[in-house]
C-alpha cells in the first residue's frame, strides 16, 4: 500500500472515529446491508455480477452511516470467467436536501493473484449561495476480459463546479484525469446545462457534453482507448417525490465522434427509486439503465445494468 493510500485510509479511520464519538451522546442504531446486487451485460458478451453484504455499527439515516462490507465479483465472457473478493471500510454523511457532504471508502481487492487498494470517494461543499463544488477520487480494476486477466487498474481524480445561473438554469462542469496502470492517461471533461422545464412535476431539459482523449493508443487492447472521443446529448429528466419515495428517470439521445470517423448515434436511459431516507425500518435504492455508445467493435456498443441496495435496521 503506497503512502497516498495509507493517508487516505488514515483519514477514513479518523472520520469513522469522529462519527462514533459524535453518536455516543445519543442513542445509535445498527444495521445490516443485504442483499446488495449489481448485474450488467453488454453487446460484446461480457457479464458482471456483484453481490455485497455489510455491517453498519453506526447508522443515523440512509445517507449517513459508517460500516464495513464484503463483496464478491464475478465476470464472464464466452468460455472465460474470473472472480474477486473485495473488503471495504466506508463512511458517509450526505445531506439529503442539498446532496452535499462526504462519501469515503477504502477497499482491498483480490483477483487472479493481483491485489489492489481501491476507493470511490468524494466530498461536496458549498462555495457560495449559488455555487457548489466537489472533489473526488476513484481507483479500481478496469472491467474487461483482457484488463482483468492482466491486472490493469485505473486511478481517476478530479473536481466539479455546479453554478446556478438563473432561478431555473444550472450548469455543471467536471474536469479530471484517469491514470491507467498500463501507462495510458485519459484527460476528461464533462459538462451539463440543466433547465427546470416543468418545476412542479420535477421535469428538466438537459444538454450534456463529454470529451476525453487517450495519450497512449498503442497499449494492448485492454479496453476501448480511442485517440479522441466526443459526445453531445440532449436529455430529459424527471424527479418526483411520492409518499417520501423519490422516483427519477433520464432519457437522452445524442451524437458521438471517435477520432476522425463520421458521427453516430448514442442513447441513454435510466430509472431509479429511493425509499424515504429517514425510515426507522429500512432504506432501499434501486436503479436500472441502458446505454449505447462506441466500443471495441464499432459505434453500436451497448450495455445494460440493474442494481439494488437494502439496509435493514435493528
Amino acid at each position: 500500500m503506497n503512502n497516498a493510500f495509507r493517508c487516505l485510509f488514515f483519514c477514513i479511520i479518523s472520520i469513522a472515529s469522529i462519527s462514533l464519538c459524535a453518536e455516543e451522546s445519543s442513542p445509535t442504531k445498527q444495521a445490516i446491508s443485504i442483499p446488495n446486487v449489481y448485474i450488467a451485460s453488454d453487446s460484446e458478451g461480457f457479464s458482471t455480477f456483484k453481490y455485497n453484504a455489510g455491517y453498519i455499527p453506526v447508522y443515523e439515516y440512509g445517507e449517513k452511516f459508517t460500516g464495513i462490507s464484503y463483496q464478491r465479483n464475478y465476470f464472464t465472457q464466452n468460455n472465460w470467467n474470473s472472480s474477486a473478493n473485495v473488503y471495504t471500510l466506508l463512511t458517509k454523511s450526505i445531506n439529503p436536501r442539498t446532496g452535499l457532504g462526504y462519501n469515503l471508502n477504502v477497499g482491498y481487492n483480490e483477483q487472479n493473484g493481483y491485489k489492489l487498494v481501491t476507493t470511490d470517494s468524494s466530498y461536496g461543499f458549498r462555495l457560495t449561495g449559488s455555487t457548489k463544488g466537489e472533489v473526488f477520487v476513484s481507483r479500481d480494476r478496469v472491467e474487461t476480459q483482457n484488463a482483468l486477466t492482466n491486472g490493469i487498474y485505473y486511478t481517476f481524480g478530479g473536481a466539479s463546479i455546479e453554478q446556478q445561473i438563473i432561478e431555473r438554469l444550472t450548469a455543471i462542469v467536471m474536469a479530471g484525469n484517469m491514470y491507467f496502470s498500463d501507462t495510458n492517461t485519459r484527460p476528461t471533461v464533462r459538462a451539463r446545462v440543466v433547465y427546470d422545464l416543468i418545476p412542479e412535476h420535477g421535469i428538466t431539459a438537459q444538454l450534456r457534453y463529454r470529451q476525453y482523449r487517450d495519450t497512449n493508443t498503442n497499449v494492448a487492447n485492454n479496453y476501448f482507448n480511442p485517440g479522441e472521443y466526443n459526445e453531445t446529448m440532449i436529455a430529459f429528466g424527471i424527479r418526483k417525490r411520492i409518499s417520501g419515495w423519490i422516483f427519477a428517470g433520464t432519457a437522452g439521445i445524442g451524437r458521438q465522434t471517435v477520432n476522425q470517423d463520421p458521427s453516430t448515434t448514442t442513447q441513454l436511459y435510466e430509472l431509479a427509486a429511493t425509499s424515504p431516507v429517514a425510515s426507522n425500518d429500512y432504506y432501499f435504492k434501486t436503479r436500472a439503465g441502458y446505454g449505447k455508445s462506441a466500443g471495441f467493435l464499432g459505434p453500436n456498443y451497448f450495455y445494460r445494468y440493474v442494481m439494488q441496495e437494502l439496509i435493514i435496521l435493528f
